[in-house]
């Protein structure tokens, strides 16, 4: 019963697009992690693309203190670590990662500590 709950919450979620929509979505080339790891916290952009493709971005972290991490960078293939910001576990903070990259519209992710 729950799993076909959640099948039609994901088909709701997908709409109507057909096959031929779905291949045409863009694919971001960046992603931001969060990770937890005791008395730190991690954020880490992560990137990966099926073809080459060159990757601007600004990794912007407020909270105490602010902290700003920007570059270019040319992804292909699995999965690499671009960035990454370590803070201390418990503090409040708000991390922005701009990108724009060749063939996809620009995009902003936002993750923000759970305090």
């Amino acid at each position: 019963m729950i799993g076909r709950f959640l099948l039609v919450i994901a088909l709701a979620c997908i709409g109507p697009a057909g096959k031929e929509d779905m291949m045409h979505m863009t694919v971001r080339p960046l992603a931001l992690d969060v990770v937890g790891d005791g008395p730190t916290t991690t954020l880490i952009v992560v990137g990966s693309a099926p073809e080459l493709r060159r990757v601007r971005y600004s990794l912007i972290v407020e909270g105490r203190s602010f902290t700003r991490h920007a570059g270019t960078t040319t992804l292909y293939g699995e999965q690499q670590i671009i960035s990454r910001v370590r803070l201390p576990t418990g503090e409040r903070w708000t991390a922005t990662l701009l990108v724009e990259s060749e063939g996809t519209p620009p995009y902003r992710l936002v993750r923000t500590s759970a305090y």
